[in-house]
């Protein structure tokens, strides 16, 4: 069975754990190299990472989406964004997938 994953500040991570998504608690520094250990979990099925931290990834995001059959990596705004979540977090899944929950 295919999971879920998360990849951000310690904040927004947390949170996610409360609703049962694994993550990993990253900064600018280790960021690719997180990602890059999800995506070799043989059940990584979408992986949530936060704006601040996929910025400087946009290249190899687009790489995994476009190349990779599994997982999907998915953006998301996180808790301290200024911004903050103006949609559900599985609004920003659905719109990524094209699918309707």
């Amino acid at each position: 069975m295919e999971k879920i994953y998360i990849i951000g500040d310690m904040h927004t991570v947390s949170t996610f754990r409360l609703a049962g998504v694994e993550g990993v608690v990253s900064d600018q520094n280790n960021a690719s190299a997180k990602l890059e250990e999800i995506i070799r979990k043989k059940d990584a099925g979408i992986v949530l990472m936060t704006n601040a931290l996929a910025d400087d990834l946009q290249a190899r995001i687009r790489e995994i989406n476009l190349n990779m059959q599994s997982p999907v990596v998915i953006e998301i705004p996180g808790i301290d964004d200024p911004e903050g979540f103006r949609r559900s977090a599985m609004s920003y899944v659905a719109e990524a997938l094209g699918i309707s929950l």
